[in-house]
């Protein structure tokens, strides 16, 4: 126990493990004029002096020998603890320059080929040279002490973080996403993918920067990454690989985990439901099953949901496919998103209900043509809130139908090319040409990929088009200028 220890024997114990030199253990005693002092005086003089720390104390009240070096670094505190390793705090022995020093558990380098798997990972991420993900420069193994020498980072890992301050504002949130797939970005360039994206392998710096960590599971192989055996630290990305029947090492898997992590800062809740259990984890419904953002968080910018949307596409061919791709767009519209008038402003014109509503009070009536289910959902609650009633379609041939019944069918249509294309093009031209529709105010909606378009088609006061990414105010904006001039 602490209280039995002696100030010289705990002296004597710190000489031992040299973690305190000769000379300024002298220099100690020579402040205090006597080596007959209680305990207690004698270790908070160490620390005052900061010749060693609490962690340190506590080992070596416990009369611990080794843990206090790995190699030439000084371990100062444990910073975080996993179960495949613990991270400490650490300076050079000699230029006293801050380290992360990651060291396998004991247990785990008993186990075969685990040693070498925490090895080659450490090796495969000393290639990785970027401001967004934390630098490796050593990998090194004494006798049964494997480890890895890090970079500090001054901060916290994004879980932790998040425990703390929930949900984040939406450009907050996108600035960070942007930060991690800047750094995924490099890496895939380097023909390199993560694997292990969660919250925790998120450091965010204390200047608001995320940088990536542990990097190096794909493409290691090894007995536990097939089969029933998948890799602990990789199961979530082995279950949506069956899933999705894509290859280990694709880097549209790190997308949808980039976009959990996306979805999870914007509304604050997980986007894929959280469990220990392995079968749970494995099952293919698991990732199917998440839950419209835009139900969970209605107020956030369409053009945010947008991107969190296509991120977690189940089918990997309606990913980005890069995740390049994905931050291009992230911060095309973070730039649009920032230039707009002030979130307060914003905010109160959002939470009016009064604009889906005609001189009578009377909610006016919608009809969206979109094929995309989740764009449905988005459409549908972004004009419910302000007062509109929404119909929905996913065939321009319907839409037709309908007004050749009912003229009286739809007050003002939406036409989405998403992924309808070219028919609601087709579509837009046709009802201007119709006795049916051609007073009624329409706005076509183009896809990022369909601005050509535009040149087919002639629009007029109450007929307008507007290309993706578009904001919600935009929209809706757009929605009165045509009513307008119905």
């Amino acid at each position: 126990m602490a209280t039995e220890l002696t100030a010289d024997e705990l002296a004597q114990r710190a000489l031992d493990v040299n973690i305190v030199s000769e000379r300024d253990m002298r220099s100690v005693w020579g402040e205090l004029g006597t080596r007959n002092v209680e305990f207690e005086q004698f270790k908070q003089l160490l620390v005052r002096r900061g010749l060693v720390t609490n962690f340190q104390l506590e080992r070596l009240q416990q009369n611990f020998r080794t843990g206090f070096f790995y190699g030439e670094y000084k371990v100062l505190y444990l910073v975080g603890a996993g179960t495949f390793a613990r991270v400490y705090r650490a300076t050079h022995r000699d230029t006293n320059e801050l380290f992360a020093v990651k060291v396998l558990r004991k247990s785990k380098a008993e186990i075969p080929g685990e040693a070498d798997l925490f090895r080659r990972e450490g090796e495969l991420g000393m290639k990785l040279k970027h401001p967004n993900i934390v630098a490796i420069h050593e990998v090194a193994s004494e006798g049964r002490s494997h480890y890895i020498v890090m970079d500090f980072v001054e901060g916290h890992n994004l879980r932790d973080f998040f425990k703390v301050r929930g949900k984040f504002e939406p450009l907050e949130a996108s600035r960070i996403t942007s930060g991690m797939l800047a750094g995924l970005n490099y890496a895939f360039q380097q023909g390199i993918t993560h694997r292990d994206l969660k919250m925790s392998n998120v450091i965010l710096s204390s200047e608001g920067e995320a940088k990536l960590v542990d990097f190096g599971l794909a493409g290691l192989g090894g007995p536990d990454e097939e089969g029933d055996g998948a890799n602990p630290r990789a199961i979530d990305y082995a279950g949506l690989e069956r899933a999705t029947n894509v290859r280990k090492d694709d880097t549209r898997s790190d997308i949808f985990f980039s976009g959990c992590i996306y979805y999870q800062l914007l509304c604050g809740r997980p986007a894929i439901a959280e469990t220990r259990d392995r079968v749970q984890r494995l099952d293919k419904q698991r990732y199917k099953e998440i839950k419209p953002l835009v139900q969970i968080a209605p107020e956030l910018p369409l053009p945010l949901v947008r991107i969190a949307n296509k991120a977690l596409e189940f089918d990997p061919d309606r990913r980005y496919q890069t995740p390049g791709e994905m931050l291009a767009d992230l911060k095309l519209t973070m730039k649009r998103l920032s230039e707009q008038s002030a979130e307060t402003a914003e905010a109160s014109a959002d939470a009016t209900p009064l604009e889906g509503h005609d001189e009578n009070g009377e909610p006016r009536k919608v009809m969206v043509v979109e094929s995309d289910t989740k764009m449905q959902d988005l459409f549908r609650n972004l004009f419910k809130k302000r007062g509109y009633r929404v119909l929905v379609t996913s065939d321009p041939d319907r839409l037709f139908h309908r007004f050749y019944e009912n003229n009286k069918t739809a007050e003002i249509i939406l036409l989405s090319t998403g992924q309808i294309g070219s028919p609601a093009v087709e579509a837009f031209n046709r009802l201007g040409t119709e006795a049916a529709t051609k007073t009624v105010p329409v706005v076509l909606l183009l896809g990022e990929n369909h601005g050509t378009w535009a040149k087919q088609v002639q629009p007029e006061k109450h007929r307008l088009v507007l290309k993706m990414p578009v904001k919600s105010r935009e929209l809706r904006q757009a929605f009165l200028k045509v009513l307008k001039h119905k």
